[in-house]
C-alpha cells in the first residue's frame, strides 16, 4: 500500500510532461512539411464505393488533455459516375453548454463567405455541463484551392484561417497549414481532368 501511494505522484508527474504545452503544439504544427502530409494522405478507392474519397485526417490532429476535442481536415470526394470532384473541409466542434449551431464559415482571406452542412450532431450529458459535438463541411472548387495557396505563399503566411459562424453566439475558429492544402492539391489534381466543374 505504502508503494502504491509513493508511486501516484510519479505517474502523475510522467503523465504531465508527456502533454505538450500550446507553444510546443503550435511550433510542431507550423514546422509540419509538405512531405508529412503527403505521406499521411489516405486515399480510399474502393470499386463498390461510388466515389473515391481522398483525406488529411492523419496529418495533424491536436491533443489537449481533458480540453475539448476539436479537429479539421481536408476531404476530396471523386465520383466514379460523372468525373465529379467535390473538395470540401472537415470541421468538428465540441463545446460545453450549448449547441453551436453552425450556419456559414468566413476566412482571413481569398474565400468568400460560404454555407456549412451539418454532417453529423450528438450529445453527451455525462459531463456538466453537457458536451455538443457537430461535424461540418464547407465546400471549395479546385479553383479556389489554387487561389488560396497562391494567396498565403505570396503574403508569407503559413496558414488559412476560417471561422465557423453559430446562431447560438459561438464561433470555431481553426486553420488549415499551407503544406496540408498544398499536398491535398497534388493528391487530388488526377482527378481533376475529369471533373466537368458544374456551375
Amino acid at each position: 500500500m505504502r508503494y502504491a501511494l509513493a508511486i501516484v505522484p510519479l505517474l502523475m508527474a510522467t503523465s504531465c510532461a508527456a502533454v505538450p504545452t500550446a507553444a510546443e503544439q503550435e511550433a510542431a504544427f507550423l514546422a509540419l512539411t509538405e512531405a508529412h502530409f503527403r505521406d499521411t494522405i489516405t486515399i480510399e478507392d474502393d470499386p463498390l464505393d461510388p466515389n473515391i474519397t481522398i483525406d488529411t485526417h492523419l496529418g495533424y490532429q491536436q491533443t489537449a488533455l481533458f480540453a475539448p476535442k476539436q479537429d479539421q481536415f481536408l476531404r476530396g470526394l471523386a465520383f466514379r459516375e460523372n468525373g465529379l470532384l467535390i473538395l470540401q473541409a472537415y470541421v468538428t466542434s465540441d463545446t460545453r453548454g450549448s449547441w453551436l449551431f453552425p450556419t456559414q464559415a468566413s476566412f482571413a482571406h481569398t474565400l468568400a463567405l460560404r454555407p456549412v452542412t451539418t454532417v453529423h450532431s450528438d450529445v453527451d450529458c455525462g459531463y456538466t455541463p453537457c458536451r455538443h459535438y457537430e461535424h461540418v463541411v464547407f465546400e471549395f472548387t479546385p479553383e479556389e484551392l489554387d487561389a488560396v495557396i497562391a494567396e498565403i505563399e505570396a503574403r508569407g503566411d503559413q496558414t488559412l484561417a476560417y471561422r465557423i459562424l453559430g446562431q447560438s453566439g459561438l464561433d470555431r475558429d481553426g486553420r488549415f497549414h499551407v503544406n496540408e492544402l498544398k499536398a491535398f492539391r497534388e493528391a487530388t489534381m488526377p482527378y481533376r481532368s475529369e471533373n466537368p466543374n458544374p456551375e
